[in-house]
């Protein structure tokens, strides 16, 4: 089914059951945490807070995660895989794999019209070609990536990953979501999932901000493995 339907259908009850609490998903949540079966989602940034999750991460029972954004800055979410066995459960050949859809809730005072989706290994420092972890790299799964509320996709892989989206705006006190995929090469990684919020300068309120660049990750490897001395990093200018 598209995803603007499901989202018409399903949003609202979920939403209700988030914000109300997840004891009646039977899910563990604690502040700043979020776990599902073999997956725990956590605060990495002060600036947002996760209100609920729910699915097992197929296409079919994608995980649904709700967050309310209300500081600036970049957003920081830890995502540790915690389970040996919980495999590719959107059916590539990656080890680890699922579907992700995330319920973002702007209670900042301004309108975004940029979202960015960007995978880390370490904050700062961009998931470079030879980590193993990817949006569904080489893979058509849950592709093309979408936005309610963003009518542009911009899916890069190289030499960072990274998913921009564009065209579209969220106003104070509207949610937006973005239905995407994530895998990796190994068992039980461990990483960042960052989300870059461009405001437009005319919602901007204080006038020195301007001078404040928006920052993705700063480099990122592109060219060789790690202790090769072909190995070229590029630096975003």
């Amino acid at each position: 089914m598209p995803l603007r339907p499901l989202i018409a259908i399903a949003l609202p009850l979920f939403l209700g059951l988030a914000i109300t609490g997840l004891a009646v998903m039977g899910h563990g949540h604690a502040a700043g945490y979020i776990t599902l079966d073999g997956i725990t989602f956590s605060e990495a940034s002060s600036n947002f807070r996760p209100l609920g999750a729910t699915g097992t991460g197929s296409l079919d029972d994608p995980i649904i995660l709700v967050e309310e954004v209300f500081g600036e800055g970049e957003v920081v979410v830890a995502i540790n895989v915690e389970a040996e066995d919980f495999g590719s459960r959107v059916k590539t050949m990656h080890a680890v794999g699922f579907a992700l859809q995330k319920v973002v809730i702007n209670r900042t005072k301004n309108i975004w019209t940029y979202y960015a989706l960007e995978l880390e290994f370490e904050t700062g420092r961009g998931s470079d070609y030879y980590d193993g972890l990817s949006f569904a790299q080489m893979s058509q799964v849950n592709r093309p990536f979408q936005s309610d509320r963003f009518s542009e996709v911009d899916d890069m892989t190289e030499p960072r990953d990274v998913i921009r989206f564009t065209q579209g705006e969220v106003a104070p006190g509207q949610r937006v979501r973005f239905a995407i995929s994530i895998t990796h090469t190994g068992i039980q990684p461990k990483f960042f999932l960052v989300q870059h919020v461009r405001p437009p300068y005319a919602h901007i309120d204080e006038p020195d901000r301007l001078d404040k660049p928006i920052l993705l990750a700063q480099c990122a490897a592109i060219m060789g493995p790690e202790d090769s001395p072909r190995r070229i990093t590029r630096c975003r200018r």
